[in-house]
């Protein structure tokens, strides 16, 4: 079976905080979620997380590289999303829509530039 990734994707995992953007709030709900990541590319995350998000919504991610110890901070879009441990765990693919220059360099660093190395 091809892999269809576009992206050397590096599994690890990594503190990150989600903030539903304004067009999303919805009354009653958090807007701020606190999740990891399962792996991380150029192009996005893979999170688990308590929030149950929706496909096509935008999120703001605030991503702590734990090997690197730097933070980004970007605009995503969520892929696909689905319940795991009776729907009270998620998992969720985010699609980086706004990532700025010295965010991606540092992303860059850190898939590229560790002493690990990508996992493929």
């Amino acid at each position: 079976m091809k892999d269809r990734r576009r992206d050397v994707r590096l599994i690890e995992e990594n503190k990150v905080v989600i903030s539903l953007m304004t067009g999303e709030v919805r009354l009653g709900v958090p807007v701020v979620f606190y999740s990891l990541t399962r792996d991380v590319s150029m192009g996005g995350l893979r999170i688990m997380t308590g929030a149950s998000l929706e496909a096509g919504s935008r999120v703001r991610v605030d991503l702590t590289l734990s090997r690197s110890r730097k933070r980004i901070q970007a605009v995503a879009e969520v892929r696909w999303a689905r319940g795991l441990y009776a729907g009270e765990v998620f998992e969720a693919g985010l699609q980086f829509v706004d990532l700025d220059p010295d965010a991606e360099f540092a992303l860059m660093d850190h898939i590229f530039g560790g002493k690990n190395g990508p996992s493929l």
